[in-house]
């Protein structure tokens, strides 16, 4: 459309100017039997001079379109854009819907890194999918103190001696953007493989204690799901009294398109928000449940003292149990994609404020490193009194329980394979 009179394609109707030069073009689209010919029905744009004879000058930033034979092909160089003109046009593919199987998020037909260290996220598989994964961590918390190391041999010492690790595998099935999404979790703890003083008269193996959850997902949206589910659901234990907590969650994950061009600086953010008991409860929280359960058990414990004391292993199951399930506490995780294979993220797992990154190396290989800095807030995971248990105001001081507290941030490294079928 230019200043003058109107443009005709044929002898049917003008194309009538809707735009001013220089503002953006306003496209419509018209019945095929406008065309003069069945060729002309898909018409294809060249741009070409025009002077207005009216004036004397030409006029400047002006484009008309005409039609020209089909075939013919525009290219960038065969356009003059006005140099004066601060007007760009960028031709950006739409990024589609966003799925995951575990905590990364596949997305366009390609993995993406985690948008969670601990904490669930709300996207679901699309057909099959698979994460298997090797994660650990330099020191557990009630396997013993997590001090702060003088030098890097005491670090070592110290991961030999309360380090942890276990093995990850989850699989997905299911279109949580049609119907539902279904993924199944299992994890193993560490096998019998020596590492310095430990497992030198074990036996056990990879099936020696396992869990499976499961996990349900409904994306509301291209970038909005929900997903429900139970972690460490079943469990096969060599041990009585020991291995992971069941933990019960509903969370929302909502994709933030920070950029139109996904390959720009900062395209995506990703938030996730809901409830969670087991694991995602805060240490006090756990100190209070293991109290009502030992009271239930009939066994001594702050506050109470039974008539008939009960017996060692009673007094193991009941804490054991409180472990798992409970009270539902928020949690919560914010990634903020910097660029394409690198989010920073930050979550509040509902016990304490976890920080990292994941990292995913190659484009088109479903690597992700995922490194976290766990239990950075001095809470009751750095020592405290417990306070709010019946029959005991003076409340229970953590001190007493060293081998339940750390003194430092906590550092989780976690390897997984992603894949799609």
């Amino acid at each position: 459309p230019v200043e003058g009179e109107q443009q005709t394609i044929s002898e049917h109707e003008p194309i009538k100017q809707n735009t001013q030069p220089g503002t953006a073009l306003t496209w419509t689209s018209v019945d095929s039997s406008d065309a003069t010919t069945q060729e002309q029905q898909a018409l294809n744009w060249t741009a070409v001079s025009e002077t207005d004879p009216t004036e004397a000058e030409p006029i400047k930033s002006v484009v008309v379109w005409e039609p020209i034979e089909p075939g013919e092909v525009i290219t960038a160089d065969e356009i003059e854009l006005d140099k004066a003109s601060d007007q760009v046009l960028v031709t950006v593919e739409p990024s589609g819907t966003t799925f995951a199987n575990d905590k990364a998020i596949w997305r366009d037909e390609q993995w993406h890194p985690q948008i969670s260290g601990t904490v669930p996220v709300g996207f679901g598989p699309k057909g099959w999918m698979m994460s298997a994964s090797l994660w650990g961590i330099d020191c557990v918390t009630g396997a013993g103190y997590c001090a702060k190391p003088d030098s890097w041999d005491e670090y070592r010492q110290q991961i030999e001696k309360t380090g942890d690790g276990n093995y990850n595998l989850s699989i997905g099935l299911g279109d949580a953007e049609k119907l539902l999404g279904l993924t199944i979790t299992s994890r193993f703890e560490e096998t019998g493989l020596t590492f310095s003083e430990r497992n030198t008269t074990e036996t056990k193996n990879i099936f020696s204690n396992y869990y499976i959850g499961a996990h349900i997902s409904r994306n509301l949206g291209s970038d909005t799901a929900l997903k429900v589910g139970i972690d460490n659901w079943l469990d096969v234990r060599e041990c009585d009294f020991c291995g992971f907590p069941k933990n019960a969650y509903a969370v929302v994950s909502q994709r933030f398109r920070i950029n139109k061009d996904q390959k720009a600086f900062l395209p995506n953010a990703y938030l996730t928000l809901g409830m969670g008991n087991g694991q995602f409860r805060p240490l006090d929280e756990l100190i209070r449940a293991s109290v009502a359960e030992q009271r239930k058990a009939g066994c001594i414990t702050a506050g109470f003292t039974p008539e008939k004391p009960c017996s060692q292993e009673a007094l193991q199951r009941a804490t054991w149990k409180a472990n798992s399930y409970g009270k539902f506490e928020p949690i919560g995780a914010l990634a903020i994609e910097t660029f394409s294979g690198l989010n920073l993220i930050g979550e509040w797992s509902g016990r304490n404020l976890n920080a990292g990154f994941s990292l995913r190396p190659f484009k088109e290989f479903g690597l992700i490193i995922t490194s976290m800095w766990e239990n950075i807030l001095p809470n009751c995971d750095w020592g405290c009194t417990v306070k709010g248990i019946p029959d005991y105001p003076q409340g229970i001081d953590l001190s007493l329980l060293p081998s339940a507290l750390t003194e430092r941030p906590r550092f989780s490294l976690q390897i997984s394979f992603e894949a799609k079928f």
